[in-house]
C-alpha cells in the first residue's frame, strides 16, 4: 500500500469515525435529494474544480 493509499484511508477512517462530520453529511444529502441544497456560481465551481 502506497503512502498516498495509507493517508486516504486514514482520512476515511477519521470521517466515519466522527459523528459530527457524518451528521454533516447526512443533512446535506437530504437537501441534495430534495433540490435544496447549495449551489455555487460559475466563479465558485471554477475555484473547486481548478479550472
Amino acid at each position: 500500500m502506497s503512502a498516498e493509499d495509507w493517508e486516504r484511508e486514514q482520512e476515511t477512517l477519521h470521517v466515519l469515525q466522527n459523528r459530527d462530520l457524518m451528521q454533516q453529511i447526512a443533512a446535506s444529502l437530504e437537501t441534495h435529494n430534495r433540490g435544496q441544497g447549495y449551489t455555487p456560481d460559475d466563479e465558485q465551481m471554477n475555484e473547486i474544480t481548478g479550472i
